[in-house]
């Protein structure tokens, strides 16, 4: 076997576990939209098989279903066999991003975080630095917005937590959900050569930051609301009352486990939450997972239009999230599905606005 395969023969026996039972379907947002085997985790997993035995060479067709994968992860969640779809499709993209299957929207985003620390292109980023007593990261997405970072900062120090905040970069989790390898470890290199990665706990705002953080760099990393909810009890607030569905993320649930929390900050800031069908660790992707978002930007649209139609159907006034790429996909799938049904698009807020609201 060529060292170009190493990856993915590593895997070659959780491609042999799956048994095709396509109980996978019936979760995955891709095949839900797309109603092809090659849009399923299994159909992907028979692509990854026949790459390595040599029957399939990819092609831009290929390319395009590998890459179509929002990494939700609730394929693994639901498999019988326990198959890790989601590893062998990272693996399949890098051995794709090694043979220079590579479309322009991920070389540009490849060149944001390289040249500039950050998805955005961003030179003139703001840190909020300060001293405090656990170290903050507050991720590409947060920093975009200095405004609302500056928000939450004051609002935890409201509530007794007192962040330490220094210049940071990109975690890499960008590159490497696209399996640009090379990129991404010399991008972990830049973070630890700024950041102190030593084991102390940390905390971060945004789930894919947390579950990067954790996987590639063995960081104890806490969400922030898992620390905001446990001091809320004690703290003067004002009860928003607005009938609200909750989106869970499916770094936060499905990754990071962090799915009471949230529900139990809406309740104590004076929430009724109305659950949709597809909740906690089965919700479903709001359309900009795994980089999706980037380059296939009709089949976001169209998950995240499925998404706002369950937050309907709840009857609530607002769908709620806690992560940023989920509140700006929703929020345009909202005023999509509002021209679409001639209605008023549903109010998205990230949960983090409604706390600093309730905070007296």
């Amino acid at each position: 076997m060529q060292d170009k395969y190493i990856d993915l023969e590593t895997l070659k026996q959780e491609m042999l576990t799956c048994t095709m039972c396509g109980f996978c379907k019936q979760v995955c947002p891709v095949f839900l939209d797309v109603g092809w085997d090659t849009g399923s985790p299994r159909g992907r997993m028979t692509m990854a098989y026949g790459l390595i035995t040599g029957e399939f060479e990819p092609d831009e067709t290929f390319r395009e279903r590998i890459f179509q994968c929002t990494q939700c992860t609730d394929c693994y969640r639901r498999c019988p066999s326990s198959a890790k779809c989601p590893d062998v499709v990272l693996a399949a993209r890098r051995e794709l991003v090694r043979r220079g299957f590579i479309n322009p929207a991920q070389t540009k985003l490849v060149e944001n975080v390289c040249n500039t620390g950050n998805i955005f292109a961003d030179l003139d980023v703001e840190f909020p630095e300060q001293n405090g007593e656990i170290p903050l990261f507050i991720g590409c997405q947060h920093l975009s917005r200095p405004n609302n970072t500056k928000k939450t900062i004051k609002l935890l120090q409201a509530l007794k937590i007192y962040p330490k905040i220094i210049r940071e970069v990109c975690c890499g989790f960008p590159l490497a959900i696209m399996g640009f390898e090379k990129e991404h470890q010399e991008q972990k290199s830049r973070l630890e050569s700024i950041f102190p990665m030593n084991g102390d706990p940390m905390i971060t705002f945004c789930p894919s930051c947390l579950m990067h953080l954790k996987k590639e760099y063995g960081q104890p990393v806490q969400h922030v609301l898992q620390i905001i909810n446990n001091k809320l009890d004690d703290a003067p607030l004002d009860m928003i009352g607005k009938t609200v569905t909750y989106h869970d993320p499916c770094d936060l649930s499905r990754g990071a486990g962090v799915i009471d929390e949230p529900r139990e900050i809406l309740r104590k800031i004076g929430c009724d939450l109305r659950e949709m069908t597809h909740v906690k660790k089965e919700s479903r992707c709001c359309g900009g997972g795994g980089g999706i978002l980037t380059w296939d930007e009709s089949l976001s649209d169209r998950m995240g239009m499925a998404r706002i139609a369950e937050a309907v159907n709840t009857g609530a006034e607002m769908i709620v999230t806690s992560c940023p790429t989920c509140e700006q996909t929703l929020k345009k799938s909202a005023r999509n599905y509002a021209e679409k049904n001639s209605t008023k698009p549903l109010p998205v807020r990230h949960i983090l606005d409604l706390v600093i609201k309730a905070i007296k």
